[in-house]
């Protein structure tokens, strides 16, 4: 049982690291004032909206910069007031609560990044209330993402769209994605350069800052651009590290965390919770992560476990499951767990718990 409540801690360590992470982040006040907009034109108060945070309407209108955790409850409380997902992106038109943690579901086990933004896009065709969605757009020398239309039921182009919106919400909408990606991917995305669409803005020379590489303006269409292979990337994520990933949104598509995340939770979130396949091997996870198997074994031993000691406690996790369920006989659950023998399944148990299954499942 000791192993089991080891891989809970481990989990719980991620969310408190996320936590750590916002309370001593801040996002640019910007954001806030958008958010103030957006209430307003709703005809909502928003110095009501304002108190109801514990804050006042003066100091989000005049504040620089503003604490993430205090943003992101200032975020959920307007999602929640407006019904509305869209806060700051381009949309098109209202979205409903809900979208994008369904469409996070739909993508989670696509295994690239390409794959990624094909699915998303794929969802977001019949979502009500979405006119756009991400696209990867072909170019002789490099890859990008940009906007394309849905589907069906839009009477507008993707031209008349984007002027509508402005440029402040196609940035937003192109960082978000960027962040969204980096974060499948388990690590920050090397960006060629940012192009938009739109003629400079007063504060544009503050945004290539924001995207940490070559910001262009009056170009032909509004882009992420990177490196051709950067979409072959493998997604490192799975379920288990997708519902942490949704308790921290929005901070995480603002602020993002991803380098704070341990190690040891990232081949968690690689193997998953479906252990009736075979566990990866060091290979292939330190491959998925970008770095060489000596690395990853480094890495591991710094943070006071081992590739092997985290295939064992995500077995072990999995076999006390399996046991619970007495359907299951315990040829069965080797097989499972890819043991080949039954006697290797029972000797492996016995070392991580101090018991049998057999005694295990008698004790139940």
């Amino acid at each position: 049982m000791l192993a089991g409540f080891r891989f809970f801690q481990r989990l719980t360590c991620s969310v408190a690291t996320v936590r750590s992470s916002i309370s001593s982040s801040l996002i640019s006040g910007s954001y806030v004032r958008a958010l103030l907009r957006a209430v307003t034109d709703q005809g909502h108060d928003p110095r009501q909206f304002a108190a109801d945070e514990g804050v006042t309407l003066e100091m989000l209108e005049s504040c620089d910069e503003l604490p993430a955790q205090l943003f992101g409850r200032l975020y959920q409380r307007a999602m929640l007031l407006l019904q509305d997902e869209s806060l700051g992106m381009v949309s098109g038109g209202r979205v409903a609560t809900g979208t994008f943690r369904m469409m996070c579901l739909c993508v989670i086990h696509r295994p690239t990044l390409r794959a990624v933004i094909e699915r998303a896009g794929e969802f977001l065709d019949i979502c009500n209330g979405m006119a756009i969605k991400p696209c990867i757009l072909p170019t002789y020398d490099s890859v990008a993402v940009g906007f394309a239309t849905v589907s069906e039921g839009q009477s507008r182009t993707l031209k008349q769209i984007l002027e509508a919106d402005g440029p402040m919400r196609v940035r937003t909408s192109l960082f978000m994605w960027y962040n969204l990606l980096s974060w499948f991917a388990g690590r920050s995305l090397a960006l060629k350069r940012v192009e938009f669409e739109f003629d400079k803005p007063v504060n544009g020379a503050q945004w290539s800052k924001l995207f940490r590489c070559p910001v262009e303006f009056s170009c032909e269409q509004s882009l992420l651009r990177f490196e051709k292979s950067v979409l072959d990337l493998p997604n490192v994520q799975s379920e288990q590290s997708l519902s942490v990933f949704l308790k921290s949104a929005p901070y995480r598509l603002i602020v993002p965390s991803y380098h704070d995340q341990r190690l040891s939770d990232r081949v968690l979130g690689i193997f998953g919770d479906d252990l009736s396949r075979r566990l990866p091997g060091a290979e292939q996870v330190s491959h998925q992560l970008g770095m060489s198997v000596s690395t990853l074994r480094r890495q591991l031993l710094d943070e006071g476990t081992s590739f092997q000691r985290l295939k064992d406690e995500c077995r072990q996790a999995a076999a006390m499951q399996y046991l619970a369920t007495g359907e299951l006989t315990y040829t069965e659950i080797a097989g499972l767990l890819g043991f080949d023998e039954v006697s290797a399944f029972f000797r492996a148990f016995r070392r991580w718990t101090g018991t049998t299954p057999s005694g295990y499942r008698a004790s139940l």
